[in-house]
């Protein structure tokens, strides 16, 4: 049973997880347990995600349900430590929370973008003032592409050097600014969802395009913590100006058939 554990639950240290595995600990105390009590548990405990079809498959996996006080113990010991854990990191968060609100910063007006993220970026930007422009807040970042020039070639390679922890949050912050979500697969923020789109209708990889939509939030961040300015999406500028080039060419054809 133990090595299946996970396909019960997404998260190991959800609530309903800990609370299962706190009454729970090993096979040998569900011996008892009916699929119909166990179902009522887990309705308790995931607001009803989880009832009888679940129950039904852990009870389905038991087939030892020896007493085994060790693993018990060991189990129940975990999912306090993990429980006290949670605690904590509410605690430091708290904290953070209170320091973030001194700094009386808009990046969190940018949807996508919480205050652990915000808090991160600021800690390794520092003073943005050290950074006269955008461009040299991109190569501190490692954003910007390195160029190398042979002859009268000059080409463009990835910058694998520059601050590599702000690196993994623009890269990080620009996954999350074109992922969709449920229901009805919308973006999280449209305007970066859209930019991607556009590039990757232009030409380039997915790599490339996302690297374009990291170039992209370098730049607006920049001027978010350099003017103090609230986050404005821009205008719309891909599918919506697509579909109006897509109209005017069809009543360009309709009308030189007439």
């Amino acid at each position: 049973m133990g090595f299946i554990y996970h396909k019960f639950f997404v998260h190991l240290d959800g609530k309903t997880s800990l609370a299962f595995f706190t009454k729970y600990p090993s096979p040998n105390t569900l011996k008892d347990t009916t699929a119909e009590d166990l179902a009522q548990f887990l309705r308790e405990h995931s607001h009803n995600l989880l009832g009888l079809e679940r129950a039904e498959e852990i009870l389905s996996t038991i087939d030892d349900t020896s007493v085994d006080v060790l693993r018990n113990r060991t189990v129940q010991s975990t999912i306090w430590q993990m429980k006290y854990n949670q605690q904590e990191l509410k605690s430091v968060e708290a904290e953070l929370f209170k320091v973030y609100n001194e700094f009386n910063t808009t990046l969190t007006s940018m949807t996508g973008f919480d205050y652990i993220t915000a808090s991160k970026l600021l800690s390794c930007i520092g003073d943005v003032r050290r950074f006269p422009t955008p461009a040299k807040l991109a190569r501190y970042a490692g954003v910007a592409p390195t160029s190398h020039s042979s002859g009268k070639k000059d080409m463009q390679f990835a910058n694998t050097r520059g601050d590599r922890e702000l690196n993994s949050l623009f890269y990080n912050l620009a996954v999350r600014m074109i992922t969709t979500y449920e229901p009805g697969h919308k973006a999280i923020n449209p305007f970066f969802h859209e930019y991607y789109h556009k590039k990757l209708s232009e030409g380039k990889t997915k790599r490339q395009a996302l690297k374009c939509v990291q170039r992209r939030l370098v730049n607006i961040i920049w001027t978010m913590l350099t003017n103090n300015e609230d986050y404005v999406n821009p205008p719309m500028i891909g599918v919506e100006r697509m579909e109006t080039e897509n109209d005017k060419q069809k009543m360009k054809s309709k009308t030189n058939h007439q």
